[in-house]
């Protein structure tokens, strides 16, 4: 029983623990997510599309960034709203994915399931806001900044993976002084 609960507990920690560790992120046409990059000089960012998926499918959208939290790009003086279109253009993406696309025929499309993309900022920045906005779809997006300090996404609330630790040992450590007082 100790064994059991010892590893249930165990269990829990490394499953609520490590989804805070994900570098891909699930993207529809319904969500944007912002990127806050500290000490960075450019950005990977790969897209990628289920080619598994029973039917046709197809995800894009635009990246759009700025060195201002507003979002405005730098010479434009102060502004009392931010404006998510006022950045500096970092590019788009459209992938398709057709199970009926016959690559030997000429006049299919072919399918594009994933692709990469690459903005330079041309020098180190201390602080760039970038904005992942798909328009249509569903994919996901991996990222690798050339950064000395790690990215921020917007705060995400996670269990408290350390406390279920604590309790869980300290159950463990009742129910080892409770067989030794019945032994």
């Amino acid at each position: 029983m100790k064994r059991v609960l010892a590893a249930a507990a165990l269990a829990a920690t490394f499953a609520f623990g490590g989804a805070a560790s994900a570098a891909t992120i699930v993207l529809d046409g319904s969500k944007e997510i912002r990127l806050t990059l500290n000490d960075v000089s450019d950005l990977a960012l790969s897209f990628s599309l289920d080619d598994a998926a029973a039917g046709y499918t197809n995800w894009g959208g635009y990246i759009k960034w700025s060195t201002r939290e507003d979002s405005w790009q730098d010479g434009d003086g102060p502004q009392s709203q931010a404006c998510l279109e006022c950045g500096y253009d970092g590019g788009g993406w459209d992938l398709k994915y057709d199970p009926y696309s016959d690559p030997n025929n000429p006049y299919s499309d072919p399918n594009k399931t994933s692709t990469d993309l690459k903005l330079d900022f041309g020098k180190t920045l201390k602080t760039v806001y970038v904005w992942i906005r798909p328009t249509w779809g569903k994919g996901s997006v991996s990222y690798e900044d050339g950064s000395a300090g790690a990215p921020d996404i917007a705060p995400v609330p996670l269990p408290a993976g350390g406390l279920m630790l604590v309790s869980a040992l300290g159950a463990a450590l009742l129910l080892r002084r409770r067989g030794r007082k019945a032994a």
